[in-house]
């Protein structure tokens, strides 16, 4: 509202002066809409103080100017085409637009443009009307200019006299309520309340009506049917030419979908969707409180990380559905076995967190394990499929382990995995583990980097006739001496290559060396026996595997003979369709075949008689064993025999003693392999031990 009288006065003058004939002369004074008028070829001739207010724009800086002063370039030419298209049809237009201020801000506004013009209908004027929607606040003038958007708003909309009582409601107050423009008439506001806000809460929104002239926000309110709703309200003072309050104006929106849509994204948010369970970032809230409940305790929590084993093979075979099934039981059974006070939360795929809170002693907490532990063992019946599964548990307690939510978590997921190691069960953190799991995150970041800072070698360990001692093979043995760790030890370092990948490359490398160096002992005319290879079960998963070995073979100008591809037996069990397809094929490029740690695992003999190998290597439990235990020996010996039938060669690796070398002597093995011939040795130190003595001869 404009309380400016002298210039309220002079701006009167100018209207009547100028000759306008303008319905709402009262409403271009007082109205909290722009008003703009330009002569007919849309020079300004004046503005309103809601214009100033809205644009930043003085009176001064626009009289003579045309209103594309306010354009914001957010529309194309043809808008402007349109526009003004209706205009000269219709004599009016109306829509949204953006428009820019004097300070360069770019703004949405409501506007509606009319032609004046005489009795004549010569054209005399442009009347430009227009507000500022960028809050949506909406003003009595609006309503008034803009009938029809009164008519068909969303949002419902209510006017009422200074005395609150209702004069007008739209069609959407009537859908959104209940009441008919009739029914609501002279009643005021608290027709609709819905008695949720208390006395309070209304006096401090007419405090700010009256301070402000305007308020917005959440209220509950109750429709004709009783039923109560949220809304989003805002309520706006109109006033006279002398300031005096006359009306009030209610608009309001029906929020109950959108909060429902928050309380259901709150839900999801905190809780897992497929078992009601408090998620990870609700657990981390619980968590916390819990912790900062016991510091004034001498109590302790015990943080249970738990791992279901052998859930990915139910969810594989048996599809997604049966799955999520089996793991809706199984927090409703992890929830069963808990105390009442305790947090069962799910962090995702078949990871559960347990909280117990309250311990005396960590013993507590082991016999809850291995109930739960025994619970999980019992069969699951998921849709008639009788399902057996286990669980792993990593448990760390606090404070000894850990003060905050994500040291705990991953404490206890450390001695999780440590406990999976040993094939289930639970196990307690310790610092042990840490050290571990530190170690091995080192190995990992630095072995792949390992090739290419030249830290890899390959030793060679002779394979020598049983009977006569001479050197008929050999295997080439990974070796890796970083600057700082040392010499890392293969079986500690080849794991972590298969489960990165990196084992990959590093196959390569090794195979790549191998043809390097025979090259070597030949361009020296060495005779040099055919050395073996070992290929990682992971390679069998690369469809292209017999090509690539083929392909460094005769890049190298290697002869395939030369190589034998070693494979353990449970790598050409994983698969065995697959596996035979691509043995078949590098037996096929010239290369012999090995099957290494023959008898450690499951021994397909069906299968055997199919694959296309030539060598078959007795793992070296048996040969340590062969004097101290009669079936080793009887198991060895079968082996040997079944071999020699099926036109393999054998060899016996691990072979550490007289004792054993004599044995494998009387049982016709062919080749030996181990510490009482030799250990794995530097190139040159076998080219001066084996090679030169074989040349010599």
């Amino acid at each position: 509202m404009n309380t400016d009288e002298g210039h309220t006065d002079a701006l009167w003058d100018k209207l009547v002066s100028a000759n306008l004939v303008i319905p709402y002369a009262r409403i271009f004074q007082d109205s909290q809409e722009a008003i703009i008028i330009t002569d007919r070829h849309s020079r300004i001739m004046i503005v309103n103080p809601a214009f100033v207010s809205i644009t930043g724009y003085n009176e001064s800086e626009v009289i003579g100017q045309k209103p594309s002063v306010l354009k914001s370039g957010y529309q194309d030419s043809a808008f402007y085409v349109n526009m003004w298209a209706s205009i000269h049809r219709d004599g009016k237009w109306q829509g949204e637009i953006w428009n820019r201020r004097k300070n360069g801000e770019i703004y949405p506004e409501w506007l509606s443009i009319h032609s004046v013009k005489d009795e004549n209908g010569i054209l005399l004027h442009y009347v430009g009307m227009f507000s500022d929607i960028t809050h949506r606040k909406h003003t009595i003038s609006k309503l008034r200019l803009h009938a029809q958007v009164f008519s068909n708003s969303s949002e419902g909309i209510m006017i009422t006299d200074k005395q609150l009582k209702i004069l007008s409601v739209n069609q959407a107050f009537t859908t959104m309520t209940g009441y008919t423009e009739e029914e609501a008439a002279g009643h005021t506001p608290r027709l609709l309340h819905s008695g949720l806000q208390n006395q309070y809460f209304y006096i401090k929104m007419w405090e700010t009506i009256h301070t402000t002239g305007l308020w917005e926000g959440e209220i509950w309110n109750k429709r004709k049917n009783g039923e109560l709703y949220p809304e989003w309200l805002s309520i706006t003072t109109l006033r006279n030419e002398t300031g005096a309050i006359t009306n009030y104006i209610g608009m309001f929106t029906d929020i109950t979908e959108r909060k429902q849509s928050e309380e259901h994204l709150k839900y999801l948010a905190h809780f897992d969707k497929l078992t009601g369970l408090p998620n990870r970032t609700l657990l981390s809230e619980l968590v916390n409180e819990a912790t900062t409940k016991i510091v004034q305790t001498n109590r302790m929590l015990a943080i249970f990380f738990i791992d279901l084993d052998r859930f990915k093979m139910v969810n594989d075979s048996l599809g997604h559905n049966i799955g999520d099934k089996l793991l809706q039981q199984v927090a409703d059974r992890l929830s069963s076995v808990v105390r009442k006070n305790d947090i069962v939360s799910r962090l995702g795929g078949d990871e559960f967190i347990i909280v117990l809170q309250d311990l005396e002693e960590q013993e507590e907490a082991k016999h809850i394990a291995m109930h739960l532990i025994s619970s999980i063992n019992k069969p699951f019946w998921v849709e008639d499929n009788e399902l057996y599964i286990n669980a792993s548990i990593g448990i760390c307690m606090y404070p000894t382990h850990g003060g905050d939510f994500d040291t705990l978590l991953k404490h206890a997921d450390l001695a999780m995995y440590q406990a999976k190691l040993q094939k289930g069960g639970y196990q307690f953190f310790n610092e042990s583990i840490l050290s571990t799991f530190l170690r091995k995150l080192d190995l990992e970041n630095e072995l792949r980097w390992a090739i290419v800072r030249n830290q890899l070698t390959l030793h060679y360990q002779p394979q020598v006739n049983a009977l006569t001692g001479v050197l008929e093979g050999m295997e080439a043995l990974l070796r890796w001496n970083h600057p700082s760790l040392g010499a890392v030890p293969p079986a500690e370092f080849i794991p972590i290559a298969e489960e990165t990948g990196v084992i990959m490359e590093i196959d390569k490398w090794v195979l790549k060396e191998v043809c390097a160096q025979l090259n070597r002992w030949h361009t020296a005319s060495l005779v040099v026996p055919a050395i073996a290879v070992n290929l990682s079960a992971r390679q069998f998963l690369a469809p292209d595997l017999a090509t690539n070995i083929r392909d460094i073979v005769i890049e190298t100008y290697c002869d395939p003979q030369q190589i034998v591809i070693e494979i353990t037996e449970s790598s050409s069990m994983h698969d065995m369709e697959s596996v035979l397809h691509i043995l078949s094929e590098i037996k096929s490029f010239g290369f012999q075949i090995a099957i290494d740690d023959f008898g450690k695992g499951y021994s397909a003999l069906g299968y055997m008689k199919l694959f296309p190998i030539d060598i078959l290597k007795i793992d070296k439990s048996f040969v340590q064993e062969l004097t101290s235990d009669s079936k080793s020996l009887v198991i060895t010996k079968a082996i040997i025999d079944m071999s020699h039938g099926m036109k393999l060669r054998v060899i016996a690796e691990g072979v550490e003693t007289i004792e054993q070398m004599e044995c494998l002597q009387t049982m016709k093995c062919d080749l030996v392999q181990g510490y009482v011939i030799d250990r794995p040795m530097p190139c040159e130190q076998l080219e001066a031990r084996y090679l030169t003595e074989v040349c010599s001869k």
